[in-house]
């Protein structure tokens, strides 16, 4: 965004401040009521306007936390067809939970998936359901601003290359909220790091964030599966420096996605759309003609949806992970665990 237009937009930006500064102050004096349950629950959010890699650490608790715990996932489901509160299913479909909840059910079956506009409905619907003779836990998507229900520990995404504190309230900028939101957060996560950090420069970046002494801070990076995946088999991804393919993504930000395959050296074109993109027909013939017969690559959330329209043995996608380092990976899940 140009400095003209930042500043254009910048009392917008100070009526925005206000709304959500009073609307935070009521809940903080208790004026508005958060509600807390009996199970234990994380939550997972941002201040910033796209793609922090919530998705990403869903995943990646779901799968830490299996062993010891039956996974609930409630959220939003942003871009379904359906209304109130669904709950996963073998019918289910991207249309019905939204590509995002899809995806993780997609990924373990055995977990409880369920989206709902309203949390605190889609909290006690999942609370309804659950087997209460089960270790149950809950995992609360995209919740950081909706403070009717408080989950026991919450988790606050923000990327390194793009992080609030050098970030403006929307419309100026993309911010949801004021920076200092932040300290309602227990656990701050740096997403999308490089892959080399100094000590000095995560110190340099946590006396930025500005942070409480209760609230914990940990640098994470995106690792990309040595493999591609399909309908019925999977192929090594250095194979596609043999294979002419096209790339094709409807998520917040590509950018990482294009440069780790081309630091592979791999040779292709891209289709972009928007983040969460609903995939017409049109879209797909579009696509189909675009890959002239050759592999289509694309993320795992874009995958369901095109499948879904495409039945191509051709259709691959790349399967993405968090990694925190070795050390901090048992605290971060001793922190989530403890009773």
């Amino acid at each position: 965004m140009s400095l003209i237009r930042k500043i254009v937009l910048y009392p917008f930006a100070i009526v925005f401040d206000f709304l959500t500064s009073i609307r935070n102050f009521f809940f903080d004096v208790g004026v508005l009521k958060e509600q807390t349950y009996d199970y234990l629950s994380i939550g997972i959010g941002n201040i910033s306007l796209g793609g922090t890699g919530k998705s990403v650490l869903v995943s990646y608790l779901a799968g830490i936390l299996s062993d010891k715990f039956t996974i609930n996932i409630l959220s939003r489901g942003y871009g379904r067809k359906s209304s109130g509160f669904q709950m996963a299913n073998k019918n289910s479909s991207p249309k019905h939970l939204g590509d995002e909840p899809f995806m993780f059910y997609m990924q373990n079956q055995k977990i409880r998936v369920g989206v709902c506009n309203n949390r605190r409905e889609g909290m006690l619907r999942l609370i309804e359901s659950t087997n209460k003779n089960l270790k149950n836990i809950f995992i609360l998507d995209d919740v950081f601003q909706h403070r009717w229900v408080k989950p026991n520990i919450m988790i606050l995404l923000t990327e390194y290359s793009k992080p609030y504190f050098r970030d403006y309230l929307f419309p100026s900028g993309n911010l949801r909220e004021s920076r200092k939101s932040a300290r309602r957060a227990d656990i701050i996560i740096v997403t999308k790091c490089p892959s080399e950090l100094s000590i000095e420069e995560k110190e340099k970046f946590i006396s930025e964030l500005n942070i409480d002494l209760k609230q914990k801070v940990f640098f994470t990076k995106i690792v990309y599966h040595e493999y591609v995946f399909g309908k019925n088999k999977k192929l090594p991804i250095s194979i596609l420096k043999k294979i002419p393919f096209i790339l094709v993504t409807g998520i917040a930000d590509n950018t990482l996605l294009v440069r780790e395959l081309r630091m592979r050296g791999l040779i292709f074109k891209t289709i972009t759309y928007k983040d969460h993109f609903t995939y017409s027909k049109k879209d797909i013939d579009k696509i189909s003609s675009f890959s002239d017969g050759n592999l289509i690559l694309t993320t795992e959330k874009d995958y369901y949806k095109i499948q879904n329209q495409m039945k191509s043995d051709l259709l691959f996608y790349v399967k993405i992970n968090i990694r925190f380092n070795e050390e901090d990976s048992e605290l971060f899940k001793s922190l989530l665990v403890k009773e």
